[in-house]
């Protein structure tokens, strides 16, 4: 009686191990940690300057500081740009639109990227969750 209660401890402790070493279904499992299918999950925040009139679908910035996932960025040659989409959030003073940006405003900006992309050389292109600007000291 001993022995079977061993042996059909044993048979379920080795379906238990070859449902757990299975692969994940196609389709499934972690994505992908670089390129498009990746997860952003890296904020980088870059600070500076903006050197074109922003407009509707990108801002144009020299890189002067940020956090230290924009080292990448401010090496990379200047001036950066980083594209926005309809989800952006823009804020200047009053206004929310990215065509009252001017030239020599002082930007924060936000975006979020793959970790491993970090490495590449050029770095990848960013895509803003928010634009914090202010006017140009005088």
């Amino acid at each position: 009686m001993l022995l079977k209660m061993f042996g059909l401890t044993g048979a379920i402790a080795l379906l238990a191990v070859s449902a757990a070493v299975a692969a994940p279904p196609a389709g499934k499992g972690k994505p992908s940690p670089t390129g498009t299918a990746c997860k952003p999950k890296i904020s980088v925040i870059l600070k500076g300057a903006l050197t074109v009139n922003g407009t509707a679908d990108s801002v144009t910035l020299t890189v002067t500081g940020g956090n230290r996932f924009a080292r990448a960025y401010r090496a990379a040659a200047q001036p950066v740009t980083v594209l926005l989409t309809t989800d952006t959030k823009i804020v200047r003073g009053d206004s929310h639109n990215a065509a009252d940006l001017m030239i020599g405003d002082r930007v924060n900006v936000r975006a979020r990227v793959c970790k491993a992309d970090l490495a590449l050389d050029p770095p990848p292109a960013l895509t803003a969750v928010r634009v914090v600007a202010h006017p140009a000291k005088t």
